[in-house]
């Protein structure tokens, strides 16, 4: 298998998935701000399908996993401050660990099964 097939599989996978996920979770009917969640998630599957070009190219090199563990992490910081507008009081430190903490993750279990799947496909 190609790098760009794996690509496209994993992009089209990450759409899909996530708008499954997040539309169990709306209301039905949906909102009408559903739409910008909907044009959220392909914006963010589309810089996936870039990111994982890059991505897959650097996967075997062994100070590549705390890279890409800092890129979340630094995703996560920028998000949070983004949401709270600059102002960090006491009540937020639960959900600014929250984030941190699935940033990490997500990053982590993005690694690792990316690994598997260029040792498995692309070698």
């Amino acid at each position: 298998m190609k790098q760009r097939t794996l690509q496209w599989i994993e992009t089209f996978l990450f759409l899909v998935l996530n708008l499954l996920i997040f539309y169990a979770g709306a209301d039905h009917p949906a909102p009408k701000g559903f739409l910008w969640l909907v044009v959220w998630i392909v914006i963010v599957s589309a810089l996936q399908y870039v990111y994982l070009g890059w991505f897959l190219r650097k996967i075997y090199q062994t100070e590549f996993l705390c890279l890409h563990l800092a890129f979340y992490l630094g995703i996560g910081i920028a998000s949070l401050f983004y949401v709270m507008h600059g102002r960090i009081d006491r009540e937020y430190w639960l959900l600014i660990l929250l984030v941190l903490r699935v940033c990490i993750l997500y990053g982590f279990v993005f690694y690792v099964v990316n690994r598997w799947l260029a040792h498995k496909f692309l070698r």
